[in-house]
């Protein structure tokens, strides 16, 4: 079923006012924003190794090359903050329990498959990703994530 356009709908700039509101609500400093953490790679061993399912090679004179953090990404997104009871927290010293990420179809691309998120300086799972709205031939895909602690 293709999707419904309106005529005379510009998705690129729709796309682009979409991303200027965004900005708009990130905050200032990048490492404030928020950062799409991805599971660490599995280890690798030259190719003609003999090794087990997790690329650990059966004779331990072989290197092995493991990379020691998770990589990241960021993109851009917008963030809302809940509290316990899923309600927008707006202002206060109350740490927040959820967090809320909106994301554009080609941004939403780039990250999922994300571990965890990194928002504000406070890390939150990957709880469940929306099925994604459409706006004209733009899908907006909101995904929910939980704070470490509260997991």
């Amino acid at each position: 079923m293709a999707k419904f356009t309106p005529p005379g709908f510009d998705a690129s700039a729709a796309r682009q006012g979409i991303l200027n509101a965004m900005s708009f609500g990130e905050p200032t400093r990048t490492d404030d924003k928020a950062w799409f953490y991805f599971a660490k790679a599995r280890a690798s061993t030259p190719d003609d190794a003999p090794a087990d399912d997790d690329h650990v090679p059966f004779d331990p004179a072989v290197p092995v090359a493991s990379p020691d953090s998770h990589p990241r990404q960021q993109v851009p997104c917008a963030v809302d903050y809940l509290d316990a009871a899923g309600q927008a927290i707006t202002a206060g010293d109350i740490t927040p329990s959820k967090i809320v990420i909106t994301l554009m179809d080609t941004e939403y691309q780039r990250v999922k498959g994300f571990a965890f998120v990194v928002a504000g300086g406070d890390k939150y799972l990957y709880d469940k990703t929306e099925p994604p709205v459409a706006l004209g031939t733009i899908d907006v895909w909101t995904v929910h994530c939980v704070a470490e602690d509260e997991s």
